[in-house]
């Protein structure tokens, strides 16, 4: 089983083009990249579809560090890495092919083309391949990563469209949130408390599930045909996002609050922002389209 763990046959193939390319596409399974992919999306391309991937990376990115925890497996050696994003956290499974297969590979089941479906797996494939050879994962946690994004889409491609209470009451839906994410809390394998992260992905969930509850009452929008406003409300969309990141990383910098307070409120806010203040911008300048 050599074979899964050992990456020294990586280093031969690393030239400063291919190292380039590398890094430019790891970044696609970064944090930052999918928040912005997910919440444009939203605003520029489908409420519906975006939701339901919102609700599968905040899923799929707490269940990753619980996993990564239960089994502390560590990654490649120091010397083999160029990626030095990855910090101390543990590599099984890896997180950015989880992550891009999660994503990637439903907005190709949501769009059932031909081009999507090759275009995006062209892309998870591409995301995992770069952890191999940027050296942050070897195969096993890359393999592991992989399935354990299919296994999650095979899951909620059965239920998603199911009409259980937790799926069609707010309430419970948030209930249910708080309740996978405490028990994931609460069960931490190592000492002291869970990524914050974990919290602040719970909070964004509640967020979003309050917004989107309101803003169907209030405003029930929908995504413009017109090419030029499905482009300015992208536009419109990443400004107002990133002064949201800004002003919230100013409290968190000035004002110092308790993550155990915080970390939660400061996924709410994103959420909520994501699912009803920015559409309703977006509606005052006749960008998309009231259906009420």
């Amino acid at each position: 089983m050599e074979f899964l763990h050992n990456i020294d046959w990586v280093v031969p193939f690393r030239t400063p083009a291919l190292t380039s390319a590398a890094f430019a596409v790891t970044w696609l399974g970064y944090s930052t990249f999918i928040m912005f992919v997910m919440a444009v999306g939203y605003w520029a391309w489908s409420k519906a579809i975006f939701f339901r991937v919102m609700l599968l990376i905040g899923f799929s990115a707490v269940f990753n560090a619980y996993v990564k925890d239960l089994f502390q497996d560590a990654r490649p050696a120091l010397a083999l890495r160029l990626d030095d994003l990855v910090g101390t956290s543990y590599g099984l499974p890896s997180g950015h092919s989880q992550l891009a297969v999660v994503m990637w590979l439903w907005l190709a089941y949501e769009i059932r083309q031909t081009w999507a479906w090759v275009l995006c797996s062209t892309i998870a494939v591409s995301v995992c391949v770069s952890r191999l050879y940027l050296g942050a994962h070897d195969l096993e946690d890359v393999l592991s990563g992989a399935s354990l994004g299919a296994l999650t889409l095979i899951i909620f491609a059965r239920i998603k469209d199911r009409k259980w209470a937790w799926q069609t009451n707010a309430v419970w839906s948030i209930a249910g949130v708080w309740l996978v994410a405490g028990a994931m809390m609460l069960t931490w394998r190592s000492p002291g408390t869970p990524p914050d992260y974990v919290a602040t992905l719970a909070g964004w969930a509640t967020g979003g599930i309050l917004g989107l509850k309101y803003e169907e009452r209030i405003l029930n929008f929908s995504v413009s045909p017109v090419s030029w406003r499905k482009l300015i409300s992208a536009i419109l969309g990443i400004v107002g996002f990133i002064a949201l990141q800004k002003l919230l990383e100013l409290i968190d910098v000035t004002a110092h609050p308790p993550s155990l307070f915080w970390d939660p409120l400061k996924g709410i806010i994103i959420g909520f922002f994501i699912a009803l203040p920015m559409p309703w911008v977006l509606s005052k300048f006749g960008l998309v389209t009231k259906k009420t």
